[in-house]
């Protein structure tokens, strides 16, 4: 898994209707990222497939190929 391919859709995040929860998901991520720093990678997993399942991340990889598909 390559974390540095995806990144954190803020506008997912700014629609949320309360501020703890946009700050809950920012600490998610944070701690996603962290726990990969440290090698707790079975953890960051858990966060990651939470958060993408969830979908607030964005695969920065699709995007590029949509953006070619599309011009």
């Amino acid at each position: 898994m390559k974390v540095e391919q995806y990144y954190l859709d803020l506008n997912k995040v700014n629609d949320l209707p309360t501020k703890e929860e946009k700050e809950q998901i920012h600490r998610y991520y944070l701690d996603m990222l962290h726990l990969f720093q440290d090698g707790r990678d079975s953890i960051a997993k858990s966060i990651f497939l939470t958060l993408n399942r969830g979908g607030y991340l964005i695969d920065n990889r699709e995007e590029k190929i949509d953006q070619v598909i599309n011009g």
